[in-house]
């Protein structure tokens, strides 16, 4: 490993260790759709502890978020200089009933006089050119997972309650880390928010009754542990938990 390598890992696990949720006991909006009992351990982070993650993974996840800045501050000015439209960046969506808490990429709002009326919902993905094909291509994921689905469903529950507007439109919005190729996903809004709902309340009615994780949140055996049989290889929890 170089010294330059080096000294850019330190400063990618120093970044990600100043993150500090002031919700510490809120459910992630970003975790939508993840296994039960990782989501009863992210809760309860203070006694357990993710895997350290490596460095490439360290440098992907910069990637992202390099982009989504990007993209947010584009947006920014577009809202600075035109005052027929309001957007939305990295707005903090809370869910109290549902204990979920996360921060939305970007939504444009409409209104009539003071009302709003309408609102869409965005959550950017940036991908390797693999899922792109996954995604887009002609031989698409026979199985895929749909926790991105869940998230912006979230969200858009999130929108619907903060400004009483009953016309929400989701998209997840993809970017190609190789090519940076855009594509726009429309989602069905009112699938995916009832599937969002029904998903937080299920592990809410799960997780208040679970004592001991190990008996009462079983892999392969409860439901939701894991929602995907591939959850078990990508799990921060593997100290705990070693999956199916």
């Amino acid at each position: 490993m170089s010294k330059i390598e080096s000294i850019y890992g330190e400063f990618l696990h120093g970044e990600q260790q100043k993150r500090n949720p002031k919700h510490k006991d809120y459910f992630r909006a970003s975790s939508a759709g993840s296994c039960f009992r990782k989501q009863y351990y992210m809760l309860r982070q203070d006694d357990y502890e993710q895997n350290v993650l490596d460095d490439r993974v360290m440098r992907l996840l910069r990637l992202g978020t390099i982009v989504h800045a990007d993209i947010e501050k584009a947006l920014n000015i577009y809202a600075e200089k035109n005052d027929d439209v309001t957007i939305l960046t990295e707005k903090e969506i809370i869910l109290p009933e549902l204990n979920v808490v996360g921060h939305l990429d970007a939504a444009l709002l409409n209104y009539e006089g003071d009302d709003c009326v309408s609102a869409e919902v965005f959550d950017l993905k940036t991908c390797a050119s693999y899922k792109w094909r996954m995604k887009f291509g002609r031989n698409k994921e026979k199985n895929p997972s749909f926790n991105y689905e869940l998230q912006v469903g979230t969200y858009g529950l999130g929108i619907r309650a903060m400004y009483e507007v009953s016309e929400v439109s989701l998209s997840l919005l993809w970017y190609n880390k190789d090519t940076s190729a855009m594509r726009e996903q429309k989602i069905d809004a009112l699938q995916w928010t009832d599937a969002a709902m029904e998903y937080w309340t299920e592990l809410s009615e799960t997780l208040v009754a679970v004592d001991d994780p190990e008996t009462d949140l079983i892999p392969g055996v409860d439901f939701g542990v894991p929602m995907m049989d591939w959850e078990c290889r990508y799990c921060g929890f593997t100290q705990y938990c070693k999956g199916i």
